[in-house]
């Protein structure tokens, strides 16, 4: 670990002293520290911007290496108590699965499902995966004293977006915005992020999402967090989709 901020460190600077590159900096936001694992609750709220309607869900999520492994739980509302979502991504492929408790089956993603809607949200279930660093071309577009603006264009064929421009702090390497385009290059999600910091790290304490297309927006805030917790990497196994019961008691 000691090796790693050293290195970090040592690429930070040098970079600095140079001209930094779209890659340096998304491999810089990539390598910044993160928990080894988390448990959070989050409130999630679906706002329909045609009706002024909004509906609001809560959560479990349990995290660890780096959020490569999730299982999240939904608290409410009743209908929705005991859904389950698990996430384990890897070098090799990732690994996506849903078990809807009404239809006692564990319904598996595909990839070319994740452009799906995560539980009805602006979220899809591509949302919901870590980006992989050499998965997409990278351009620095603008910049100012305090932000950078970085353009993520996708190479996977496989993705719903063609590109992403993110808005990034100078001082933390935060994203703080983000433009998300389709595959005609037509903006299809807008993004903006809060992030607080908690000892070493800095974590993400709200995602706001609007849908351009749908006129659509969720919010998720994050209520509690606590990170480095003692998690067992038993828990991360697809068979505790079904024991909600365990982990929301």
């Amino acid at each position: 670990m000691k090796l790693k901020i050293l290195f970090f460190i040592a690429f930070y600077s040098s970079i600095i002293a140079n001209n930094l590159s779209g890659y340096d900096l998304a491999k810089l936001i990539d390598d910044k520290k993160q928990p080894q694992s988390s448990k959070s609750e989050i409130k999630m709220q679906l706002i329909n911007l045609k009706k002024d309607r909004i509906k609001i869900k809560e959560m479990l999520s349990l995290s660890k290496d780096d959020g490569n492994k999730m299982l999240l739980f939904f608290k409410s509302p009743k209908r929705d108590k005991g859904v389950g979502f698990l996430k384990i991504e890897n070098t090799k492929s990732d690994k996506l699965s849903l078990f809807i408790p009404k239809l006692k089956k564990i319904r598996r993603i595909s990839s070319s499902n994740q452009s799906d809607s995560f539980m009805g949200s602006d979220l899809s279930f591509e949302d919901m995966l870590s980006r992989d660093l050499d998965d997409y071309d990278y351009n620095i577009i603008s910049k100012s004293d305090s932000m950078y603006v970085l353009e993520s264009i996708c190479k996977d064929n496989d993705s719903e977006y063609s590109r992403h421009i993110s808005w990034i702090t100078k001082k933390d390497l935060l994203i703080k915005k983000e433009e998300s385009y389709d595959k005609k290059n037509i903006l299809l999600k807008k993004k903006s992020f809060k992030q607080i910091k908690i000892n070493e790290y800095h974590v993400i304490s709200e995602i706001d999402v609007t849908n351009i297309k749908k006129e659509h927006r969720t919010i998720l805030n994050i209520k509690t967090i606590s990170v480095d917790e003692n998690i067992n990497d038993d828990t991360f196994k697809e068979i505790n989709l079904k024991r909600s019961d365990k982990f929301l008691n």
